[in-house]
């Protein structure tokens, strides 16, 4: 993790965005040292909390044994084994990046979709309104509305947000010994230490994997470049599940989802194995994503309980012109304004993670019964 006194060579270049990047990292050093200093104090007044706070279990593993306390923590530290005040905020980095950005991210991606796209909005307002009703947020229960919504068309939205715009355009794996894998019928060995990349963005849109039909909305004969939720949902028409049925199931790789689609009056998609993992695959899969999943379902579903989002138009016409428009030339106009979105997102691109990193999709946030656009489609 770099120093300060690291960022001290940044700060000197002549160059404006390393000046920015320099105050960012000083702000952010100040209040994590606090924050350090904080949970230090509380494990030295043994005032543990338990809980969920990387930071604050680092910190324990890390100062515990010094006060020679008899609890599991140090019970399980050896004497060799040592955690700095730099290991335990480069890691409390770490996940405010990989658990923070991303959540951020997919958030952001869903509600531009959805504004692009009307009717899986409108569905998904409908099952939220089905699930509760006009309950405030602080009396909605996770243990029976959770499964109902990753089951139904916002676990579907989910799912084809990631999909489409993984975090991360690549995974990068490492062999630990010497693994035989079969391509198209013939063995290949990749030797231990190999460097792989395993390239998200093609594989979620790889039509050998995934069921297509042409695209509506491009010249391309499969819409796998196209947002399209519908394509995660398969509806029951009997209760007895036929042969054919049963081979369509929730991915393996998304626990939570495939817990709703087992209660929910649908069945989710499930991808052949290796063809979708927005949140990676094996041992080594995403820490964060039961939280990630469960955070972007609360925040979509707060939303979406009594507002729709409209893609702004102000570029083409004003509120006036609006008001004035009839139902037909507000949809032509909102054609426009969908095609210059889908342009935008599919610019995005990866610093860190993937991103509209120069680009941007002015987008409006409408109470229910008021919008302008989308109920003309």
């Amino acid at each position: 993790m770099l120093t300060l006194t690291d960022m001290k060579d940044v700060e000197r270049l002549p160059i404006k965005s390393a000046h920015k990047a320099f105050e960012a990292y000083h702000n952010w050093s100040r209040y994590m040292e606090e924050l350090l200093a904080r949970n230090i104090d509380q494990v030295r007044n043994n005032e543990i909390v338990e809980g969920m706070d990387v930071m604050g279990s680092l910190t324990r593993i890390a100062y515990e044994p010094e006060l020679n306390l008899s609890n599991r923590s140090a019970k399980r530290i050896s004497s060799d084994v040592v955690i700095s005040d730099s290991h335990i905020l480069g890691n409390a980095f770490v996940m405010i990046l990989a658990g923070h950005e991303t959540t951020a991210n997919s958030i952001l991606i869903s509600l531009l979709e959805l504004a692009i796209n009307p009717g899986p909005q409108r569905q998904a307002q409908d099952e939220i309104q089905a699930v509760f009703g006009d309950d405030p947020p602080e009396k909605w229960n996770y243990d029976s509305s959770i499964d109902k919504l990753l089951g139904g068309m916002l676990g579907a939205i989910l799912s084809e947000q990631l999909r489409l715009m993984p975090p991360s355009v690549t995974i990068p794996k490492t062999v630990l010994q010497d693994q035989d894998i079969i391509i198209d019928g013939r063995k290949v060995t990749f030797p231990a230490g190999t460097q792989l990349n395993l390239v998200a963005f093609g594989a979620h849109r790889n039509s050998r994997y995934w069921p297509t039909q042409p695209s509506t909305i491009s010249n391309r004969p499969d819409d796998l470049d196209d947002f399209k939720p519908e394509r995660w949902l398969i509806k029951q028409i009997v209760k007895d599940e036929s042969p054919t049925e049963s081979k369509i199931e929730p991915s393996e790789d998304n626990d939570l989802i495939r817990e709703g689609a087992k209660k929910s009056h649908s069945k989710q998609f499930r991808p052949v194995p290796g063809s979708y993992f927005p949140f990676s695959e094996g041992a080594r899969s995403c820490l964060g994503r039961r939280l990630a999943q469960v955070e972007i379902m609360a925040v979509l579903a707060v939303i979406f309980q009594r507002y729709s989002i409209e893609l702004a138009v102000d570029e083409w016409a004003s509120d006036e012109d609006v008001e004035a428009m009839s139902m037909e030339e507000k949809k032509s106009l909102y054609e426009i304004a969908q095609k210059k979105a889908r342009q935008t997102i599919r610019t995005a691109t990866s610093i860190i993670t993937l991103r509209l990193h120069s680009s941007s999709v002015p987008f409006r946030l409408v109470t229910k019964g008021q919008e302008r656009f989308i109920k003309s489609f």
